[in-house]
C-alpha cells in the first residue's frame, strides 16, 4: 500500500512541473514573439531605407581592388545569355593565394578570427545549390567554402545571387548565416543596378518573413568575405563540369583572396552520378573480397591448415576496414551530396569485415590460442579482453588522425595520415613472419593474397591517385609508394609458396629443418632386448593405422616411417595425414614441426 502511495504522490508531482514547464515555456514563446516581431520591424525598416550611395561596401573598398572585381565580371568576351549554366549546384574545388587588402599594418583582431596571412596559399572546396526568384535570370545561392592552408582551416556559409544572364555571382560568406548576412548580400552588390535589383529579389524572395532571427552579435565571430565569381559559359565545358573565377576580400580582416586557376566543380546532378558510379565500383569490389575470402575459409577446413594462418593479419585486416568504415562515416558528415552512397559503402564494407572476416579470425585464434578459445574461463575472458584493447588501441587513435586529416589538413594530420597507412597497410607482415617461423607458405591462396591487396588498395588509390575523385582529395605521388609497399609484401607470399618460407632469409642464418625420415641409430633396436615379443611388435607398429612399420631397420631406406622429436614411430603418409588436422603427437600432444 504505501509503495502504490509512493508512486501515486511521484506521478502527481511530475505532472505538476510538466504543467508548469509548459506555463514557463508560452511565457517565453510569448516575450521571444514580441521581440522578434520588434525585432523583424527594425530590420525591414533598415532593408528598406538602403541605399547604393549610403550603403555600398564594395564601394569602399580600395580603388584597384574595385578595379579587378570589376574586370572579372564584366570583362570581355561576353557570351550571350542562354549559353550559361542555368543553375551553378555542384561541388568545387581549386587553389588560392592570399595578399593584404592594403598595405597597412596587420589590424589586431579578437584571438578567434582564423585569416590566411599575406603570401599564404592552401585549398578551397566549395559546395553551392540554388533555388529559383521571382526574376527569371537571378537564383538565390546558398553554401559553403572551405579554406585550407598549413596555418588555417576556415569553414564560411555562403549567401547570395546568380546572375544567369551574364554568369555573374555575388556572395557573402560569414562563419554563421544571421538575419544580417542578407544585408550584407545587398551592400556587397558591384553597382548601383545590382545593388537594386537585389534589393528587389530579395525582397520578393523573403516575402516578409525573415530567413535567419539571429543576431550578428549572438552568432559565431570570425572574418566575413565577399565573394565575386563569374562562370564560363556551358559550351566551353563538358555539360556535367563547372568552372568559375573568384575573387574574396574582407575589409574586416584586410585579406584578399583569389584563385591562381579556374576553380572547378561537378553540377549536383553530375555529382550524383558519379557517387552512383563509386557505389557501384565499390559492391562490385567488396563482392570479390568476399568471395576470395569465402574459398580461402573453405581451402583451411582443418585446425593444422588454420594453424598456419597469421591471426595477427586478420585482426589488422578488420582493423584496415574499421578504417575504411570510419571514413566513410565522416565522409557522411562532410560531404552531403554523397550522403547515402558513403553511408552505404560504409555499412557494407562493416557487414563484410564483421561477418566474414571476424568469423575466420575467431576460428584461426581457437586453434593458435586453444587455452583462450574457452570464453567463460578465465583465462579465455583475459584473451578477449587483450584482443579487444589492442583492437581499440589501435583504432581510436587511427579514427583521429582520419578525422583531424578530413577536417584540417595541415602538414601534421598529412604526415600522420601516411604514417597511419603505412601501418595498415603491413598487414601481411605478420603473415610472413609466421610463414619463415613455421617452415611452410602453402595455407594462403594466391589469388586470395593478390586480390585481396588489390581490392584494399582500391580506396587509397582512388582518393590519392584520381585528380578528380569524389571527396576532392589533391593527388599525391606517395600514394604509389604505398601500393608498391603493399603489392610487394604480396609478392612475398607468393614467392613463399614457390620458393620456400625462408627463402629471404641467408643460408647461413635460417634454422635447421627437422628431418622425419631419419634412419633409427642401432641403439634403438638394442633397446628391446629382454623384452617379449608383444611388446616389441606393439612398439614396432604405428599408432594412426595399426599396422606394422617395415622401415625399421638401419641397413633399410628410411623411406617409409617417420619419427618425431618426441621418438615416435609412424607410417610417413599416416603422419603427414594426421598433421592436416593437428600439428602434434597422436600419442604425447606433443607440437610438432612441420613436414
Amino acid at each position: 500500500m504505501s509503495r502504490i502511495l509512493t508512486f501515486c504522490c511521484a506521478l502527481l508531482l511530475l505532472l505538476w512541473f510538466v504543467l508548469q514547464g509548459t506555463s514557463w515555456f508560452g511565457e517565453h514563446d510569448d516575450k521571444d514573439n514580441s521581440e522578434r516581431w520588434r525585432f523583424e520591424k527594425d530590420w525591414w525598416h533598415r532593408f528598406h531605407s538602403m541605399s547604393f550611395a549610403r550603403n555600398s561596401s564594395f564601394a569602399a573598398l580600395p580603388r584597384h581592388i574595385r578595379t579587378s572585381i570589376e574586370s572579372l565580371l564584366y570583362s570581355p568576351p561576353h557570351s550571350p545569355p542562354d549559353e550559361f549554366h542555368h543553375t551553378i549546384d555542384g561541388m568545387y574545388q581549386g587553389n588560392w593565394h592570399a595578399a593584404a587588402l592594403q598595405p597597412i599594418a596587420n589590424r589586431t583582431l579578437p584571438a578567434d578570427y582564423e585569416r590566411p596571412s599575406n603570401g599564404s596559399a592552401g585549398r578551397l572546396e566549395m559546395s553551392l545549390t540554388s533555388t529559383e526568384s521571382a526574376e527569371a535570370w537571378v537564383r538565390l545561392v546558398s553554401g559553403y567554402v572551405q579554406l585550407q592552408s598549413a596555418d588555417v582551416s576556415i569553414v564560411l556559409g555562403l549567401q547570395g545571387l546568380y546572375w544567369r544572364s551574364n554568369g555573374t555571382a555575388v556572395l557573402y560568406g560569414v562563419p554563421e548565416i544571421t538575419a544580417q548576412t542578407t544585408v550584407d548580400v545587398v551592400r556587397a552588390m558591384p553597382s548601383k543596378q545590382a545593388f537594386d535589383h537585389a534589393k528587389k529579389v530579395y525582397d520578393e524572395a523573403l516575402g516578409g518573413h525573415l530567413l535567419s532571427y539571429t543576431l550578428p552579435e549572438d552568432a559565431y565571430q570570425g572574418c566575413s568575405y565577399q565573394m565575386y565569381m563569374r562562370f564560363d559559359p556551358s559550351r566551353e565545358s563538358s555539360p556535367i563540369e563547372l568552372q568559375t573565377r573568384l575573387a574574396m576580400v574582407s575589409p574586416q580582416c584586410n585579406v584578399r583572396l583569389s584563385t591562381d586557376q579556374k576553380a572547378t566543380g561537378v553540377t549536383a546532378s553530375g555529382y550524383r552520378l558519379k557517387s552512383s558510379h563509386y557505389f557501384r565500383t565499390v559492391l562490385a569490389l567488396l563482392l570479390v573480397q568476399t568471395i576470395l575470402l569465402v574459398h580461402q575459409m573453405r581451402s583451411t577446413p582443418t585446425h593444422a591448415a588454420m594453424s598456419m594462418v597469421s591471426y595477427p593479419t586478420l585482426i589488422m585486416q578488420i582493423v584496415l576496414d574499421s578504417y575504411v568504415f570510419v571514413v566513410h562515416l565522416i565522409g557522411c558528415m562532410t560531404y552531403g551530396g554523397i550522403y547515402l552512397a558513403f553511408a552505404v559503402v560504409g555499412m557494407l564494407v562493416y557487414m563484410v569485415s564483421m561477418a566474414f572476416q571476424m568469423k575466420y579470425l575467431i576460428a584461426v585464434w581457437h586453434v593458435q590460442c586453444p587455452e583462450s578459445a574457452d570464453a567463460l574461463s578465465s583465462s579465455g575472458r583475459r584473451g578477449l579482453l587483450g584482443i579487444y584493447l589492442r583492437f581499440y588501441a589501435v583504432l581510436i587513435p587511427g579514427v583521429y588522425i582520419i578525422y583531424a586529416f578530413i577536417d584540417h589538413r595541415s602538414r601534421l594530420s598529412q604526415w600522420l595520415m601516411g604514417i597511419l597507412l603505412a601501418a595498415v597497410y603491413s598487414y601481411w607482415i605478420p603473415q610472413i613472419w609466421h610463414n619463415a617461423r613455421r617452415g611452410i607458405a602453402r595455407r594462403l591462396r594466391p589469388d586470395y593474397v593478390i586480390g585481396t591487396s588489390a581490392v584494399r588498395l582500391a580506396f587509397p588509390a582512388y582518393f590519392f591517385a584520381c585528380p578528380k575523385n569524389i571527396a576532392f582529395i589533391q593527388p599525391t605521388w606517395l600514394i604509389w609508394i604505398l601500393i608498391t609497399y603493399s603489392l610487394g609484401q604480396a609478392a612475398v607470399l607468393v614467392l613463399q609458396r614457390v620458393l620456400g618460407a625462408r627463402f629471404f632469409i641467408p643460408q647461413s642464418m635460417r634454422p635447421d629443418d627437422y628431418d622425419y625420415c631419419a634412419a633409427l641409430p642401432p641403439a634403438d633396436e638394442e633397446s628391446s632386448i629382454g623384452l617379449d615379443q608383444s611388446t616389441v611388435r606393439h612398439s614396432r607398429e604405428c599408432p594412426i593405422c595399426m599396422t606394422p612399420v617395415h622401415s625399421l631397420q638401419p641397413a633399410e631406406p628410411a623411406s617409409e616411417h617417420a619419427v618425431t622429436p618426441c621418438n615416435h614411430i609412424f607410417h610417413k603418409q599416416c603422419l603427414v595425414q594426421w598433421m592436416e588436422i593437428k600439428l602434434e603427437c597422436p600419442i604425447c600432444r606433443a607440437s610438432l614441426p612441420p613436414v
